[in-house]
């Protein structure tokens, strides 16, 4: 047991390190597999293993060998934080294991579940941060998408800010011909209206610098409110893609970034967490009717409110 919590660790960090700087990888479904067996490894060794100070040995090294992908000083603080948290949890499991009127797999493990929780998002964030803040671009980012109502008034806004691109201030539900038409002045010169020869060079200039402002090719009869959307998530995800490329120490892209992540990993860990405890008290309950894992009677004195 002790072996498999290494080596899932070991594999969680991995493929951390790899959804991060390999292009192509999974970014969600690998690590979340990984990171589910490396819980239950942890809730099965802290019901199985005997020796409190054994385990949280262990325990330290599985979470320390994030350095072996990101070995800087502060990622190595947060590790022993991390740890630490990581040892409260299971001693918050043990206490509950030790002595209860019912013995509860579940109950038990759900006591320490927030802090191993905790602890994994703590690393994860930690190492993530590392790996961005120094790798120079070379990272999956990522991909923001924006809502049509959201890139409209971000178009807007850009348009007052920038007077290249003051058309966007009378963005319409319309087709881009239709836009390019009504809105060529002063970016496309020359009549609104007029004999086809006169229109088609105005509209091919128009479709050409809108589909250089998209990312994709026009033909005309989209949406204009799409092609602000394409707009509005190619602007914000350049800005990050540039920044990271270019940033130094000082740099808040890489802790924003890491935020984000901070944040989205709640939930979904949450649920992780959850399922976990769900699996691991399910495999104890069988191993505890098997008999590979047996239960004693304690007398102990307890206290209760007397009312």
């Amino acid at each position: 047991m002790l072996a498999g919590l290494l080596l899932s660790a070991f594999l969680s960090w991995y493929f951390l390190y790899r959804a991060v700087t390999v292009p192509g990888s999974s970014v969600w479904g690998a690590p979340i597999t990984i990171f589910f067996i490396l819980l239950v490894f942890f809730f099965m060794c802290t019901v199985l293993v005997g020796s409190s100070a054994y385990l949280g040995a262990v325990l330290s090294a599985s979470i320390l060998l994030g350095l072996v992908f990101a070995a800087t000083p502060l990622h190595l603080v947060f590790l022993m934080l991390s740890a630490g948290i990581a040892y409260w949890a299971m001693r918050s499991i043990r206490e509950s294991l030790e002595c209860g009127i019912k013995l509860r797999f579940f109950n038990s493990l759900m006591s320490g579940r927030s802090y191993i929780v905790f602890a994994l998002i703590l690393a994860i964030t930690s190492q993530y941060y590392a790996l961005v803040s120094r790798a120079g671009g070379e990272v999956n980012l990522p991909t923001f998408e924006i809502s049509k109502t959201v890139a409209l008034s971000l178009g807007k806004l850009y348009g007052h800010i920038n007077p290249k691109y003051s058309f966007f201030t009378s963005a319409r539900e319309m087709t881009v011909d239709k836009f390019i038409l009504q809105n060529q002045n002063p970016v496309l010169p020359g009549p609104a209206q007029g004999p086809a020869p006169a229109v088609d060079p105005v509209l091919e200039r128009g479709r050409k610098q809108l589909s250089e402002l998209s990312g994709r090719q026009l033909s005309g009869n989209e949406q204009v409110a799409d092609v602000f959307v394409d707009f509005a998530t190619r602007k914000i995800n350049d800005y990050f893609a540039v920044g990271i490329g270019q940033s130094g120490k000082a740099s808040a892209i890489p802790l924003f970034l890491t935020g984000v992540l901070f944040l989205t990993l709640l939930p979904i860990a949450a649920l992780i967490g959850y399922a976990g405890v769900l699996f691991s008290a399910l495999l104890c309950g069988v191993m505890l009717k098997k008999g590979v894992i047996k239960k004693k009677i304690k007398q102990v004195k307890a206290e209760s409110l007397l009312l």
